[in-house]
Formats: C-alpha cells, sequence, structure tokens
C-alpha cells in the first residue's frame, strides 16, 4: 500500500516578515498550523519540513516532525520548489508510488479537513497526475484583452469578449495551500506535473497566505473567531 508524506518547505530567509515560517500567530509560530493539520488530518505517514534553518528545523521537531536540512542553495529567494522536493526524494528515497502532499506553512487557515478532503479527491480520480488547491475567481478576466502593437488583441479567444459571463468557463486561482502528486509523476521530468491536473475548491477566506504583517494580523482575527 502507498505512504503518504506531508513536505513542508519552510526555508529560513524572507523579506517580508523577520523568519516568517515562524513568526508567531496567536500563541504557536507559524509553522505549528500546517504541521498538526498534517498530524490531525489522520491520513498521513510522515510529516517532513525541510529547512536550511536550525531554529525552524527545532521547532518542526518540538511539533513531532521530521527534519530534513536543506542543502542552502536550495533556500535562496528565487530557489524554485522543485529542486527541495527532489532533494526530499532522493534523500527519503520513498517508492514509486508513494504520496507527496505539499503543504507551504504559510496557510495557517487550511486545515486537517482540507487535507483529507484534498487527498480523497485525488485518490478517487485514479487518472490525474497531480492536484491543487484553488479558489474560484471572476471569469471576467476571460473578457480582456492585450495591448501589442498598433491594436488590440483578445487574452483567449477572438469571441470571447462578447461573451456573456454565463457562456464563459469558471476561472481558479492556486492557493499555494496544498499540492499532491504521485512520486513516479514528479520523477518522470523531476518536477510537480502540470498538466493533468485537478482542483480541490478552498474558500477565499481560507485560502489566505501569509506574506506580510498585516496578512498575519487578518490570519489571527480568522483564528480567534
Amino acid at each position: 500500500m502507498s505512504k503518504v508524506f506531508a513536505l513542508i518547505p519552510a526555508r529560513g530567509g524572507s523579506k517580508g516578515i523577520l523568519q516568517k515560517n515562524i513568526a508567531p500567530l496567536l500563541d504557536q509560530p507559524l509553522i505549528a498550523y500546517t504541521i498538526q493539520a498534517a498530524h490531525s488530518s489522520e491520513v498521513v505517514d510522515a510529516i517532513f519540513v525541510s529547512s536550511d534553518d536550525d531554529q525552524i528545523l527545532s521547532v518542526a521537531h518540538y511539533y513531532n516532525a521530521e527534519r530534513i536540512k536543506r542543502d542552502p542553495h536550495l533556500a535562496r529567494d528565487e530557489s524554485p520548489i522543485d529542486p527541495v522536493i527532489g532533494e526530499f526524494i532522493h534523500r527519503i528515497k520513498p517508492a514509486d508510488k508513494d504520496i507527496i502532499i505539499l503543504l507551504p506553512p504559510t496557510s495557517p487557515l487550511r486545515t486537517a479537513k482540507h487535507i483529507r478532503e484534498a487527498l480523497s479527491e485525488f485518490n478517487d480520480f485514479p487518472t490525474c497526475r497531480g492536484l491543487v488547491s484553488v479558489y474560484e475567481i471572476s471569469n471576467k478576466l476571460m473578457r480582456a484583452y492585450v495591448s501589442g502593437g498598433e491594436f488590440l488583441h483578445p487574452l483567449v479567444g477572438e469571441h470571447n469578449p462578447y461573451l456573456s459571463r454565463q457562456d464563459l468557463p469558471s476561472l481558479y486561482m492556486p492557493n499555494n495551500a496544498i499540492t499532491i502528486f504521485k512520486v513516479d509523476d514528479f520523477l518522470r521530468e523531476e518536477k510537480i506535473p502540470r498538466l493533468h491536473i485537478i482542483p480541490y475548491l478552498m474558500s477565499l477566506s481560507d485560502s489566505l497566505e501569509i506574506d506580510a504583517a498585516e496578512d498575519l494580523a487578518l490570519a489571527e482575527r480568522r483564528l480567534f473567531q
């Protein structure tokens, strides 16, 4: 039977908030909400925190997560996430059909219930290669034009600007809360699968991503409700 690994990428550097991933949120560090959600989901076999920062790894240990000391060159501002996942896979060596749930620590309103539901949707759709959590946005953007040269050009298709909203497809924005894929699908190109992806729909409110101090304040208000 396939195992399920939760991977929490939490580098030490951050621009908007100093040590953002362990910044205090109510009575706990930010990363604690993600670790606890993974534990409480009861669908995860092991939880790993990948970080270059010893303080973050110490907090991860306190909240009963396994630790991976990330290579420093994978923890820069411009570092993409795919090599971080690759480092995890090549060190831990999960089986090809094992499942990875990527849970960035910047989504404190993502709950155990969200994780359970997302994994259930992923398992119920065997032909997909991945799942991403999303929230719905206005489909009016499908009617937009872009500039180029002398003339405007339809963003999507020449007929879209003249369609009613009811005739346009729904639009979804990824919220960076949950990404799910199998190890072998990642290893095929050493990256998170980009095609044959299914959505897990979350509310706009639960999709809050911590990027600045005001986001922490908003998260505190919502967690306190």
